[in-house]
């Protein structure tokens, strides 16, 4: 069962995350998709990471579930906030894991605070996603989403209202719509409901806070990418639909300390899901 706390950070911001897993195993920050929350780790379970002998801490980022909004922020902001919370939990070194949409903030520690980290491990990560060749790569309604992300925000807020307000209903009405092997990973018993727990929790305080976070992915980084000298490992579907493969292959140009591992028959959700053996060995091996 999930335990969740507060911390206040310096400029008076509140944020707000959840533990998972063993009290005293190895501690992983946990790095939620976008938009989506400190719940989304259900899709793993308490279970898994105490077998593994896994601390997973998966914050809020600001103005998603019951973290405050910060104003003007980029990927960079964001290891600040990461020391923060591990300076008031005791923790010296520990593991970062970005999913999804968490991918950046995962690379922005590793750009920003090496010295702090045992390893830095992104699964399924989104970089930079209004690259023309990575649009016309995507689904419609993902394109659509990333469009509007950079030309119009204000239709984006309502669209991720109306996302959040069909979240978590028929599993079916899914499996023409995302490939077959994160629909396989979605039957497993309470994966999908965990799912869609996430995304409404990220809508708690509206749309304003996860808005922010997605048009970050359709702007410059504020982070120098190729200037991270520590070890990157990244995990990918070669079947994922959210964001491309080809558009990871191409990151390794400018991520010059990531190994890549590719799985041929999995795709976005599955390769976090059904591989999570291998992403927690590296985790505590490094």
């Amino acid at each position: 069962m999930a335990t969740e706390r507060n911390v206040v950070l310096a400029n008076g911001r509140t944020m707000t995350f959840a533990e998972y897993g063993t009290p005293d195993g190895h501690p992983v920050f946990y790095f939620h998709g976008a938009p989506s929350s400190r719940l989304e780790p259900l899709l793993i379970g308490d279970e898994v990471f105490s077998r593994f002998g896994l601390r997973v801490i998966a914050p809020d980022r600001p103005g998603m579930g019951r973290s405050d909004f910060q104003p003007h922020r980029g990927f960079s902001d964001w290891p600040v906030d990461v020391i923060a919370l591990a300076d008031a939990l005791g923790i010296g070194t520990f593991s970062v894991l970005g999913n999804s949409g968490g991918g950046v903030y995962a690379a922005a520690c590793a750009s920003r605070i090496p010295e702090r980290l045992h390893s830095v491990v992104i699964v399924s990560g989104a970089w930079r996603m209004d690259e023309p060749r990575t649009l016309a790569n995507l689904p419609f309604m993902n394109r659509l989403t990333w469009q509007l992300a950079k030309r119009a925000p204000t239709l984006l807020r309502l669209l991720l209202k109306s996302m959040g307000a069909t979240a978590g209903g028929g599993l079916s009405q899914l499996r023409s719509r995302i490939p077959a092997p994160d629909y396989d990973a979605f039957e497993s018993p309470g994966r999908y409901e965990a799912f869609g727990y996430a995304l409404h929790e990220s809508l708690r305080q509206g749309t304003k806070g996860p808005a922010w976070d997605m048009r970050l992915y359709v702007h410059p980084l504020d982070i120098r990418l190729q200037d991270i000298q520590i070890p990157l490992h990244l995990f990918h579907g070669a079947k994922d639909t959210n964001v491309p493969i080809a558009l990871v292959r191409d990151m390794l140009t400018v991520l010059p300390t990531a190994k890549l591992v590719a799985y041929p028959h999995d795709a976005h959700l599955s390769t976090l899901c059904e591989h999570f053996d291998d992403i927690a060995r590296v985790l505590v091996e490094g």
